[in-house]
């Protein structure tokens, strides 16, 4: 089977490869899957380029990939025959980008027949960032305010649509003048550019001068020391990020020269946010449960993922270049197979 492979780490330009691999052979309690789409996200070009957390980092030689949908194509003696033909998402299954992949049998999870396999291959990750903290590290209620940085982003398009959903509030940052007024069509409440000097007086005035009480920020640097700033008393901002471009090499981009008087009279946290972390802490039954509801959202319509565009394992380079367009119209989704 073909399988995209790194044996040592750098730029995907240089260091992706596809090779021919022998197929994989379940063990008793998985599932073997035929995949048929697999997106890239940037945070897969960081495993390539061997920036992720040392735990996360697979090892070598190994596929890239953090998500994907197939179709179960063999199964373990432990595993039900009548699961053969189904089409799966795998619950935090790394190594996807290749042509079989073997998962744990109870972190394959069934899609709904109304979902695309584009939607379902992108069902995790972004989906579940967004709705995780939210609703279940925020607990946002009807009426709730949130603010977030990097409001265009995929997962900051996703906070919108559950926002309109769930009935709580945002307040929005962009990077550029022109996001305004799309961020305000999708939905956003108040929508601030940071390309003006004076957003951070224009985000206090938006909380009426009583602070941020919930925020989530993946920019970093100045824009998410800012935000700790104007946190109210028991303040949360939860950094799941730092900066979209992902070929940044300026150190003082990832820093946030944090004012340790307004956190420490405040009471307020600052605390990291990984979706793997959390997956990792919430265990395969909740974090299962937590994927099939996204799924369901994705089902009815209530939650949509971007825009795909399909690439041919050939045609790799390409994706990995979309995927770090600051821009990109659509998700890049490598193509193993087609339905």
């Amino acid at each position: 089977m073909k399988a995209l492979i790194i044996e040592r780490n750098g730029d995907p330009s240089e260091v992706v490869r596809c090779c021919d691999v022998p197929e994989p052979t379940p063990g008793p309690a998985e599932v073997r899957v035929k995949m048929l789409l697999a997106p890239v996200h940037p945070s897969d070009l960081h495993v390539i380029r061997g920036r992720f957390a040392r735990h996360r980092q697979p090892e070598l030689p190994a596929s890239p990939g953090s998500e994907g949908v197939g179709i179960i194509d063999s199964v373990g003696s432990d595993v039900p025959r009548a699961r053969v033909g189904e089409r799966v998402v795998l619950l935090d299954v790394p190594g996807t980008w290749r042509e079989q992949v073997i998962s744990p049998a109870d972190r394959a999870i069934s899609v709904p027949t109304a979902i695309s396999d584009e939607d379902a291959a992108q069902a995790l990750i972004n989906p579940m960032t967004a709705w995780a903290m939210t609703m279940c590290e925020h607990q946002l209620e009807r009426g709730d305010w949130l603010v977030q940085s990097a409001a265009g982003s995929t997962v900051g398009r996703l906070v919108l649509q559950i926002a309109k959903a769930q009935g709580f509030r945002t307040i929005n940052l962009v990077r550029r003048d022109e996001q305004v007024a799309e961020i305000q069509a999708l939905g956003g409440d108040v929508v601030l550019s940071t390309a003006d000097e004076r957003w951070p007086e224009q985000l206090a005035n938006a909380t009426g001068g009583n602070g941020i009480v919930s925020a989530i920020d993946c920019v970093a640097g100045r824009t998410g020391a800012a935000l700790a700033r104007q946190l109210a008393p028991n303040g949360r901002l939860l950094v799941y990020g730092a900066l979209s471009s992902h070929r940044q090499t300026d150190q003082a981009a990832f820093e946030m020269p944090i004012f340790a008087p307004a956190l420490v009279y405040s009471a307020a946290e600052v605390r990291g946010w990984f979706i793997f972390s959390w997956l990792a802490r919430k265990g395969v039954n909740e974090g299962s449960q937590t994927l099939r509801s996204l799924l369901d959202r994705i089902a009815d319509g209530s939650l949509k993922p971007p825009a795909a565009h399909r690439y041919r394992l050939d045609r790799a380079q390409e994706a990995f270049t979309a995927a770090e367009r600051a821009a990109h119209d659509a998700k890049p989704l490598l193509m193993f197979a087609e339905r």
